[in-house]
């Protein structure tokens, strides 16, 4: 009689099977046209543009312009990552330690926020230096931290807010922000 034992074994797969923000490294100047390829592929995809005033010799024009430069953000699985890299214009996953970031939900919502941005209120003191750790208290993007920097007229002050290891300086009414210990930043 042939005795086999039965080993019951779990295999825990190295990637999760939910869907998770990345970022994925274009070509210079090829943001908008990886989005579009993407998006065509049946991937949720995101680039977050800034509108800004460009000026040429005869006029001044208004574009939209990636907020973060060679940066697409794609909504899915890591197994399905490697397609999304073969995209024209797609350089390379950003990774962290070895892995490919997975960039939370909470800092996408952020910079979503970001871009909405918030309404001026009138606010009465101005002690703030430039370099102080803030806390944004009220809101859209209540729970940011980051530094002061200026005051931007009477109501409203600049933030550098830390986000993907980028800087995004961002208004907001001085009424919305608090000085905070530099050990709670």
């Amino acid at each position: 009689m042939n005795s086999q034992k039965k080993h019951n074994v779990h295999i825990i797969p190295w990637f999760s099977m939910s869907l998770s923000w990345y970022a994925l490294y274009t070509r210079p100047r090829f943001e908008k046209k990886v989005a579009d390829l993407l998006e065509k592929a049946g991937h949720e995809v995101w680039l977050p543009l800034q509108t800004v005033v460009r000026q040429w010799s005869d006029r001044k024009k208004k574009v939209e312009i990636p907020l973060f430069s060679s940066y697409v953000f794609i909504h899915t699985e890591m197994s399905d990552l490697y397609e999304a890299v073969q995209t024209d214009g797609v350089a390379r996953t950003v990774h962290f330690n070895g892995a490919p970031a997975v960039i939370r939900d909470e800092q996408i919502e952020l910079i979503r926020k970001i871009l909405i941005g918030p309404d001026a209120f009138e606010v009465s003191e101005r002690n703030y230096e430039k370099g102080d750790p803030v806390e944004v208290v009220l809101g859209p993007l209540k729970g940011s931290r980051g530094r002061w920097v200026k005051w931007k007229g009477k109501k409203r002050v600049s933030l550098e807010l830390e986000q993907l290891n980028q800087v995004i300086l961002v208004d907001v009414p001085a009424a919305y922000i608090k000085k905070i210990r530099t050990s709670e930043l």
